[in-house]
């Protein structure tokens, strides 16, 4: 009974996204904000939950004010996978959200990182003595320093391959 009712295709095409985005983000994280590879999957799984639970919650809220016609073509384009009239709406709508969880992910890696720095209470112990004859210099490198680039190029390409992965699963 609950295999009819339950849309278990749209639960694992979110599990999917979602793996998808922790494994693409924490990545870019990682290489340009030079955060730890635990460190940067933390935060990107932090992230990517807060914006799926909020993203359903909103979808749920915003479905029980619509009218019942919207609604019905709402449910059945997200839930079912049918309504194909539909296209331009959805479009728009997930440009605009598209936009909105960036924003998101980016105040909240800030926000953190913040958090992170505040509760830490230990120093890096330094060490004092003379310097090393070993040292290389150091190699010039293209990084983004800044938590806003580094979370656009992170959300972009995740994105970019979310969709690919969408594209090739409606293809078929």
């Amino acid at each position: 009974m609950i295999a009819s009712v339950f849309p278990f295709p749209t639960v694992l095409l979110q599990i999917l996204i979602l793996f998808v985005a922790i494994a693409i983000e924490s990545w870019f994280l990682q290489k340009l904000l030079k955060l730890g590879p635990k460190t940067s999957v933390q935060y990107t799984t932090i992230l990517n939950l807060s914006c799926a639970c909020l993203g359903w919650f909103l979808f749920f809220g915003i479905e029980s004010v619509m009218p019942k016609d919207l609604r019905e073509q709402l449910i059945d384009y997200m839930i079912l996978g049918g309504g194909r009239d539909i296209y331009p709406a959805i479009t728009l709508i997930a440009v605009l959200l598209l936009a909105i969880t960036f924003f998101a992910k980016w105040e909240g890696l800030e926000f953190l990182q913040n958090l992170v720095a505040g509760t830490k209470r230990t120093s890096k112990p330094q060490f004092i003595g003379p310097p090393s004859l070993t040292k290389r210099p150091p190699q010039k490198t293209f990084q983004v320093t800044t938590v806003f680039g580094a979370m656009l190029i992170a959300h972009t390409v995740s994105n970019c391959v979310i969709l690919t992965l969408l594209f090739l699963q409606t293809s078929n």
